[in-house]
């Protein structure tokens, strides 16, 4: 364990903001070099098996006047609500068979025993005098009991930090948080779409991009695509989400039957001036990928979907509709936001935060990934419009149940050419963990 001096106690500003009277230590000892912690609240010796461990770790028994350690003595989770957290460790103790809960805790409620004047039975490490401040609570401290599912609800630590950094993560901004599918309005989804499309064509347009895509799919998704896709010549193919049209119109020039489909009404009569300034035969629908009733089933040899589902609600509802309009053993190739790595709320955490170079780019802060729903965000000057956070596994049972079975995932990364080409456009680091993913499904009866 690392010594040196610190201004103040990790532990010890925690619990000053919920006990005003609490005295704060100066931090000693770090295992991190960041976190640094006075003697009470730093590494304690277990009477067994004589290793140092977190002081939340161990618990004391007043009748074997022992200090245990969780490796010795395995604790349950305990869930109740105390200072900043939502549990407690409960060790059933194999001496003196009553339940004791860890030394956070005993503080907590004026039972540690450096508060009952027991610190000669337990020595923390590089023991420190001046750390022998008494602080008692003024009265009989009650926590409230809470369930488990209470317990693991902790707010999502990334997002709380993207706060804080809130001038140094880039374009993204929150205008929601994370709500449950069934709390989000499918009309309201839509509006805001048509209201996003109309900013969407003038930005493609403006960067000379409304037909090959932006630089992501250019440089990273659309060739890992296109090598799934193969040959399209007098293949019936539906573009289920086709946005601006560009992927419609790479398709039918390579000889594709090519329907497109979008919910946006700006972004299909955006598609169909296209189409009569040059003539490829595409046709374009300005509908839901969750309703396709106006389809016949069976029609199509392949369905394309081009980073789609991340705004789709209904999700589960649109895998269905697509695999009803394509034909027995047809392919859906999409491509989508990495169900991991790509979420919403990740953050890239960089040392500094605003240097420009990926070695300096130290990892990927994930959390909550469990969580499922949307959020309405904005990128840079666009509209918010709400996108989607699911795991693989809902993904994976969805398209399942809809009948796809998935034959193959790709996740894509950019070549070193491209890399040295494009250093700075590049702005996921998409060399080092993959930002996208794409499945490759095929129809089963």
């Amino acid at each position: 364990m690392n010594s040196q001096a610190s201004p103040k106690c990790f532990y010890c500003k925690i619990i000053t903001k919920y006990e005003s009277t609490y005295p704060v230590r100066s931090g000693y000892f770090s295992v991190d070099d960041t976190a640094f912690r006075c003697t009470l609240h730093s590494q304690f010796q277990c009477s067994r098996c004589k290793k140092f461990h977190h002081f939340s770790w161990l618990y004391w028994c007043e009748n074997k006047q022992e200090l245990i350690c969780g490796d010795c003595n395995k604790p349950v989770l305990h869930p109740i609500t105390f200072w900043n957290t939502t549990y407690t460790y409960s060790f059933q103790c194999s001496t003196c068979n009553e339940p004791h809960f860890d030394l956070y805790y005993l503080e907590f409620q004026g039972k540690h025993p450096w508060q009952l004047d027991l610190e000669k039975h337990i020595r923390p490490v590089g023991f420190k005098e001046l750390d022998l401040i008494k602080w008692k609570p003024g009265k009989v401290r009650r926590s409230k009991k809470i369930t488990v599912e209470e317990a693991l609800k902790i707010p999502n630590a990334v997002l709380s930090r993207r706060k804080k950094m809130s001038s140094h993560v880039g374009s993204v901004k929150f205008h929601s948080p994370l709500l449950d599918h069934a709390d989000i309005n499918q009309t309201e989804v839509r509006t805001q779409w048509e209201q996003t499309s109309k900013q969407w064509i003038d930005l493609v347009n403006r960067t000379s991009q409304d037909d090959i895509g932006d630089i992501n799919r250019q440089l990273i998704i659309d060739p890992a695509m296109w090598k799934l896709i193969g040959e399209v010549n007098n293949l019936s193919v539906l573009d289920a989400g086709c946005g601006n049209g560009y992927f419609s119109r790479a398709l039918a020039s390579r000889g594709a039957l090519v329907t497109g489909v979008d919910q946006s009404e700006v972004l299909i009569d955006y598609c169909m001036k296209k189409e009569k300034q040059k003539k490829l035969g595409i046709v374009y629908h300005a509908w839901s990928l969750e309703d396709l009733h106006q389809i016949d089933d069976d029609q199509f040899d392949l369905i394309i979907s081009n980073i789609v589902f991340v705004d789709v609600l209904h999700y589960k509802q649109a895998f269905k509709e697509l695999a009803r309009v394509l034909k027995l053993e047809g392919r859906f190739i999409w491509s989508n936001l990495h169900p991991v790595f790509a979420r919403v709320g990740n953050l890239f955490y960089r040392l500094p935060f605003d240097t420009p170079r990926n070695e300096e780019r130290l990892y990927v802060m994930i959390d909550r990934y469990f969580d499922s729903g949307g959020t309405l965000i904005s990128w840079g000057s666009l509209e918010p419009i709400w996108q989607f956070d699911r795991t693989l596994s809902e993904y994976s049972v969805a398209l399942k149940d809809a009948g796809f079975l998935i034959r193959e995932i790709l996740e894509p990364k950019p070549d070193n050419e491209v890399i040295k080409n494009h250093p700075r456009l590049l702005a996921f680091d998409t060399d080092r963990i993959p930002f996208f993913i794409i499945f490759e499904c095929v129809k089963q009866k």
